[in-house]
């Protein structure tokens, strides 16, 4: 019996030995996330760790209590130590997830190829905030497609001349925003520690200037879009419906994103890295419709009506070689829009880039591959 007892104490030590030696390294682990953090995060943090020490030092005070070798003091002690250890690994747990997902999450952009024999299309989805290795590798791709004969489509949405009103409708309306589209853009890179896209596509102006033939924004206008609004409206019971009862929602939004851009701005380069992993990680899960939800009602304008001018655009244009850059979320319905014009029209290959890395990692090149 006596040996059966010393066997189940050896145990009890052994995996007691493992259990802190696990929870010192989740601890060390979430120390080097909350170390950067604000004094005051990392006083919550504390704090909770002290409370989960407490809550877990309780019961062991009421059955040990009367017993001679128990030491509250030395108890409490260790149980806030192992407290104050967990609370440092679970702070630190979302920007270790959020990482794995720029990595490893289904955020990547298409990068096809299609053919029906004649005519060769390249379409590189696009995404508006990036990193900066993606968006250099793009530009590259694209200045050698131009050397091989390639005509360039672009994403755009065109302003009408002498009608500002048509773009704030556009924002206001269909973005549900008050604030310039690309200044927006360019904050939530900034604060992000990523790049807008447009930064980096000035060197294909000099091409642009010599050659205009070969550089088309293949979009539709604001007034296009509301015209096709307006039409959906009159004619789609569903599509009125949702834009009514849309129409009843207030959403602060924009002035939270302001005041979290602006509070980003203050923090230490530390700081804004850890804000870079997450930020990436919020927008990739958005991205791939992991949270959040897709506004399907503005879909019908934003995506599918443009959809169908691109795949217009593909099929009537002579050049005999495309190049598109567009936004990611296009590529399924312009591609389904492009074969109902074209049939012949087929994937020749497929394959996946990732817009983002995470702060300071470098980025591979894309490279594309071309049907000759």
């Amino acid at each position: 019996m006596a040996k059966a007892v010393s066997a189940f104490r050896r145990l009890g030590i052994q995996l007691g030995a493992i259990f802190w030696f696990a929870l010192l390294l989740f601890g060390l682990l979430g120390l080097g996330v909350v170390h950067v953090l604000p004094g005051w995060m990392i006083a919550l943090i504390v704090t909770a760790g002290l409370l989960i020490g407490f809550v877990t030092y309780v019961p062991r005070w009421v059955v040990r209590r009367n017993s001679p070798a128990f030491s509250p003091k030395w108890t409490f002690l260790v149980h806030a130590f192992g407290g104050v250890l967990a609370a440092m690994g679970v702070a630190a747990l979302p920007f270790f997830y959020m990482a794995f997902w720029v990595t490893s999450g289904p955020t990547a952009l298409p990068l096809a190829t299609l053919s029906n024999g004649k005519k060769a299309v390249i379409f590189q989805g696009m995404q508006h905030v990036g990193s900066e290795d993606f968006y250099k590798s793009v530009v590259f791709d694209l200045e050698k497609a131009l050397t091989e004969g390639y005509t360039l489509f672009y994403e755009g949405v065109q302003p009408v001349p002498g009608r500002p009103d048509l773009t704030q409708w556009f924002t206001e309306t269909l973005l549900g925003s008050k604030k310039d589209l690309s200044a927006g853009y360019t904050q939530l890179a900034d604060s992000c520690g990523l790049t807008f896209q447009l930064t980096y596509f000035e060197p294909l102006l000099a091409d642009k200037a010599i050659h205009p033939g070969r550089h088309v924004t293949a979009d539709v206008t604001y007034g296009e879009m509301k015209a096709e609004y307006d039409r959906l409206l009159r004619e789609d019971p569903a599509f009125a419906q949702a834009i009514a009862a849309r129409a009843t929602k207030k959403s602060d939004d924009d002035d939270a994103t302001i005041s979290m851009l602006s509070a980003v701005s203050k923090a230490t380069q530390d700081q804004k890295r850890l804000v870079g992993i997450l930020c990436r990680g919020f927008m990739g899960m958005s991205i791939a419709g992991a949270i959040g939800e897709k506004d399907a009602t503005m879909e019908k304008v934003i995506l599918d009506f443009r959809n169908r001018a691109l795949a217009r655009f593909v099929a009537e244009s002579q050049a005999e070689k495309i190049y598109i850059t567009y936004g990611a979320a296009h590529f399924p319905g312009f591609l389904k829009d492009l074969q109902a014009l074209d049939p012949a029209m087929k994937v020749q290959s497929l394959r996946w880039v990732r817009p983002m890395s995470l702060p300071d990692e470098p980025q591979a090149p894309t490279g594309y591959p071309v049907t000759r």
